[in-house]
């Protein structure tokens, strides 16, 4: 766990919690405004969660008993649960936040948060495949960035124009939860080390 590299989350958990706190500070936060934020933290968080797939002690533990899928499953339960904290943080405070009446549909909100922090594992992951160190982790949050940005650009039904109010929320969001069980498999595969290496 110490060579985990738990500085880039702390400072985004830290960022997210700032800007969802203290924007307008004092007075209520819009319903809109709250689901634009939560849904900017899911990406940053999960680019931030990438930094804990890296392992700068590869070299050293190469010959430990422990196998590489193994120590890679920790690192990311470690590093997804820890982002997924810092956004739940968020989320209660955007809560705490809303305007009498004001609502936010949790359920798919949180679903959107949690792929987009697995995404973010992959792609470091895949990353590291083909390059070491720091490069792994920028070529794999490139890739994650990338993503989001053609998504916007795209003005698809699944994001982030799909609003609450939407009668295909329900439906979109049962796509998101297949994408993120799809994505937790190829997390996990990616992991492993090649037949018979530990």
């Amino acid at each position: 766990m110490r060579a985990i590299a738990w500085a880039p989350l702390l400072v985004t958990g830290v960022l997210a919690i700032a800007m969802i706190g203290l924007l307008d500070a004092g007075s209520p936060l819009d319903s809109g405004d709250s689901l634009t934020l939560l849904r900017m933290m899911g990406p940053l968080l999960g680019a931030a969660a990438g930094f804990t797939v890296l392992d700068e002690m590869a070299a050293a533990t190469a010959a430990n008993p422990v196998s590489r899928g193994l120590r890679h499953r920790i690192r990311c339960l470690a590093g997804g649960l820890t982002a997924g904290a810092w956004w739940a943080v968020t989320c209660a405070i955007a809560v705490a936040r809303l305007p009498e009446g004001g609502v936010l549909r949790l359920p798919g909100m949180a679903v959107e948060a949690a792929t987009c922090i697995v995404a973010g594992l992959l792609a470091v992951s895949v990353a590291a495949r083909f390059y070491q160190g720091r490069a792994a982790v920028l070529a794999g949050m490139g890739g994650l960035l990338g993503v989001f940005s053609v998504t916007l650009v795209l003005h698809g039904p699944y994001w982030p124009w799909l609003y609450p109010d939407r009668p295909t929320w329900e439906v979109v969001h049962y796509g998101w939860s297949a994408a993120l069980v799809l994505l937790l498999v190829a997390l996990d595969v990616t992991g492993r080390g090649p037949r018979g290496t530990r």
